[in-house]
């Protein structure tokens, strides 16, 4: 039996919204982190070592607030430091369009009568019957 094929995603392009929340380098490691590069490759983007895209993550977990490399990605965005590029977002929209079509629609455009749930010894009785 061989190995099951690890599940990829695509990726979405972002960009820095705020350039001024962290050091140039530091953003820029921490922005391809959250598109969901290894530590080696953004090193081997970079130019730099392993050693050093580890310490300028630990260094922004610790700006942050963050406890790990997920949290720091959530805290990115929940600072402001991200924002999708406005292709991407485009692109999403397109995406979710054929599932909102296919919605099915009541046909008498009424809604669903409301059953009443009983909780407890009731309920139970009719349920071992």
């Amino acid at each position: 039996m061989g190995r099951r094929a690890k599940t990829t995603y695509p990726r979405m392009e972002l960009e820095l919204a705020d350039q001024h929340l962290m050091p140039a380098r530091r953003a820029e490691v921490v922005r391809l982190a959250a598109i969901g590069l290894s530590t080696k490759e953004i090193a081997k983007d970079l130019g730099i070592s392993p050693g050093t895209v580890s310490s300028h993550l630990e260094e922004a977990q610790e700006q942050l607030h963050a406890h790990n490399r997920v949290d720091l990605v959530s805290q990115g965005w929940m600072h402001g430091l991200f924002k999708a590029r406005a292709l991407a977002v485009l692109l999403m929209a397109f995406a979710l369009m054929p599932a909102m079509r296919s919605r099915p629609k009541p046909v008498n455009g009424t809604r669903p009568p409301v059953v009443r749930t009983t909780i407890g010894r009731t309920a139970m009785r009719s349920i071992y019957r």
